[in-house]
């Protein structure tokens, strides 16, 4: 959510009628040519630029640290140990040394319980080693056991002290309100920590014991996703403070791609004059191709956040523009007045959320502004089904609406992180969505309940019979305290548990992470975080491991 995105629902809503936010009747559905830009206008407004100075500095490093890996004087006892190896991510550390036969390294950082100490083993045996080590404790001098292992059994082990500074204090205060570290979900040797994705901040991961286990001293906004070659993508602030410089790292802070975008748009106010502007607003996710789809603004005077572009990972170049006013009915935005932003630009869909389901080739997209999930054909990029209230939709759009079946049931409202989960379960006519209700009417939604509580929500959808059942919620015993008008997420972690991030509790003075019994409805884990800078609240929490080789 950027800051300039003022979400106030309108008074006027209630006089006027949800339902003509869609309805314009005397409108057509379909757009006139003058409303959207043309594709080549949108690839020329945004198209980035490929920086190789970060890549070829970190190469350097890298090629040095190979070599440090070949010297013999870096053995097992006395090994050559850099902390910060990219200079980036502060609570990391490389130790390379060569022993005389070929071992396998596991890796042991000690924490403060036996459920805060992480292990992970290297795959493999070889003579020269380069071994990464993360989730080292912020403020601590820190124990790290190597343990090299011969296939023939014989084992050599070294500890090393890794002493780091104290977490920046514009993380803010994590307060564990909860914490059962036996029935959560930590992954093979504890290596999974809670990550605080940041709106306009710093990211970092938290372990059970609410211990500031990794951060990066890069300011990042809204994109942290894992790769499927074990790397990260990420947001990255550039030098003018928008957030326009995606790049491919990892958790040392290696650069391995840099894509930069100007972000110079023209305004609403005067279309001859431009402005800077971030580029990328919510979200971005890898293709099974390995190419890159992102949200994005087309770069108009007029519009925002409703456009996605898939980029080429290897060359930087736009491949493909789905631009969402092509998709819905013209009446969606060119009548749209629910909420107003300072610049006077039209967020009428408000896009936070792209999810790509391979099995059944669909593209799934959330729009906060809608309060509307959709399911997209992807090569024809034709309506599926649509989840949402069917309040003020066109006749024609009617066809899509899933209708909800059995109690309790709710409509979601100005909702975030939505997708697909269990996808190889579900291999018939069932599909299970797992999303984030913030529970707010802009455009539709449940009017009687919308603002008493935000919650974490899995719904059941039949593609045959076009119906929606819903199977779990959770968040409304919590009520108006985790009410969020903005951000939040859902996600399940395994069989029992899912991960909530109530990230804007009391109009953004807090961000809460629960983790939650699905089957029993407890709360398991729950951090509270306060004393941030304003506007870096929580935008996403996930589970992820930090080792990923």
């Amino acid at each position: 959510m950027r800051m300039g995105s003022k979400q106030i629902c309108l008074a006027a809503l209630v006089t006027v009628g949800l339902g003509s936010i869609l309805a314009g009747c005397h409108q057509s559905d379909h757009q006139t040519a003058s409303e959207t830009l043309s594709t080549a206008q949108i690839k020329k407004n945004l198209q980035p630029t490929m920086s190789q100075t970060r890549v070829k500095r970190d190469n350097r490093l890298a090629d040095g640290y190979q070599t440090q890996a070949h010297r013999k004087a870096n053995t097992l006892a006395s090994p050559y140990v850099k902390l910060n190896p990219y200079q980036t991510s502060p609570l990391t550390a490389l130790v390379a040394f060569t022993t005389p036969r070929a071992t396998q390294v596991t890796v042991k950082v000690v924490g403060t319980s036996e459920k805060t100490t992480i292990t992970h083993t290297v795959k493999g045996y070889q003579r020269h080693h380069q071994v990464g080590i993360t989730g080292l404790a912020a403020g601590k001098a820190n124990q790290v056991t190597l343990t090299a292992k011969s296939a023939s059994g014989r084992v050599t082990t070294k500890t090393v002290t890794l002493t780091t500074k104290a977490a920046p204090k514009r993380i803010g205060q994590n307060t564990v309100k909860t914490s059962k570290p036996q029935v959560m979900a930590l992954g093979k040797g504890n290596d999974q920590l809670t990550f605080a994705v940041s709106s306009l901040g710093l990211t970092y991961g938290l372990d059970t014991a609410g211990n500031v286990r990794w951060y990066s001293s890069r300011p990042i906004a809204h994109v942290f996703k894992v790769l499927k070659n074990h790397h990260l993508l990420v947001l990255y602030q550039s030098k003018n403070g928008k957030y326009n410089t995606l790049v491919e790292t990892d958790y040392y802070g290696r650069i391995y791609r840099e894509y930069d975008f100007k972000g110079v748009f023209p305004t609403r106010k005067d279309p001859h004059k431009t402005s800077a502007n971030t580029v990328i607003h919510h979200d971005a996710i890898e293709l099974p191709d390995g190419n890159l789809m992102l949200t994005v603004d087309d770069g108009g005077s007029k519009y925002v956040e409703d456009t996605m572009i898939e980029l080429n990972r290897r060359t930087g170049k736009i491949m493909r523009v789905i631009d969402l006013k092509k998709i819905f009915p013209a009446s969606a935005y060119t009548t749209y007045t629910a909420t107003k932003r300072a610049d006077g630009k039209v967020d009428w869909f408000h896009q936070n959320t792209i999810y790509f389901d391979n099995r059944r080739q669909q593209l799934l997209v959330s729009g906060r502004n809608q309060s509307t999930v959709l399911a997209l054909d992807w090569k024809t990029m034709k309506i599926k089904w649509i989840f949402g209230s069917h309040q003020g939709w066109p006749k024609k759009y009617q066809k899509y609406l899933l209708k909800q079946v059995g109690t309790p049931f709710s409509w979601n409202g100005g909702q975030h992180a939505a997708g697909l989960i269990q996808t190889g379960q579900f291999t018939g006519n069932t599909e299970r969505l797992e999303f984030y209700n913030n529970n707010v009417t802009v455009t539709r939604g449940a009017e009687k309940t919308s603002k008493q509580y935000s919650n974490g929500a899995i719904y059941d959808i039949n593609v045959k019979k076009m119906t929606v059942r819903q199977k779990w919620t959770f968040g409304q015993s919590l009520g108006k305290a985790n009410f969020t008008n903005i951000i939040g997420s859902s996600y399940r972690l395994n069989g029992q548990n899912s991960l909530l991030n109530f990230g804007y509790c009391e109009s953004g003075k807090r961000s809460e992470f629960v983790e939650v019994n699905r089957k029993t409805n407890q709360i398991v884990y729950a951090v509270n975080r306060t004393d941030f800078p304003t506007g870096d609240w929580t935008y996403r929490a996930e589970r992820l491991p930090i080792y990923l080789d």
